[in-house]
C-alpha cells in the first residue's frame, strides 16, 4: 500500500550524536537536554554506526545496574536505514519486519535524518497495523 508520502517529508533532520566512549549517564543527560528519545553513536573516527535509545538505557543499563557502562555497550547495531525517497509504507514495513522503532534516513549513502514509529503514525495512522503486524507492538483497539 503506497501512501505517496516520502520518508524525507516526515523525518527529523536534527541529529544528535554521542561518542561511543561516553557514560550511559551522559547519554541520558544529553537526551534530556536535547529532548530526544535516541542518540546516534559514533566511533573514534566520527563514523555513526549505532543508536542508543531511552529503552536501551533502561533495559540494558539501569535494570542491569550498569550505570558506569559505556554507550558502546548499550548501542543497538547495525543501523537499519531507509532512503529519503522511499514511500512511508516501505519504512513502516521495514520497522515491523525488523522490530525496530527508528530508522536512519539516507541520501547518497549519507545519514540525513531519523524516522521513528511515532513519526510514521502521526503522519499516517493507517500504517500502524503494518508496523505492528510483525513486531512486538500490540495491535491498536478501534472503537
Amino acid at each position: 500500500m503506497q501512501t505517496g508520502i516520502k520518508v524525507g517529508d516526515c523525518m527529523k533532520t536534527s541529529l544528535v550524536t554521542i561518542s561511543e566512549g561516553a557514560l550511559v549517564s551522559d547519554a541520558a543527560a544529553l537526551m534530556r537536554d536535547k529532548k530526544v528519545g535516541s542518540l546516534l553513536v559514533k566511533d573514534a573516527s566520527n563514523k555513526i554506526y549505532g543508536i542508543v535509545s531511552e529503552r536501551d538505557l533502561v533495559v540494558k543499563a539501569l535494570a542491569a545496574k550498569l550505570c558506569d557502562a559505556r554507550v558502546k555497550d548499550m548501542a543497538s547495531k547495525p543501523l537499519l536505514s531507509v532512503s529519503v525517497e522511499a514511500d512511508l509504507s516501505e519504512a513502516a514495513r521495514l520497522m515491523g519486519d525488523n522490530d525496530v522503532k527508528r530508522l536512519v534516513v539516507t541520501s547518497d549513502k549519507k545519514i540525513v535524518g531519523i524516522l521513528s514509529q511515532k513519526d510514521v503514525i502521526r503522519i499516517s495512522p493507517s500504517l500502524y497495523d503494518l508496523i505492528a503486524e510483525k513486531s512486538n507492538v500490540k495491535p491498536m483497539v478501534r472503537a
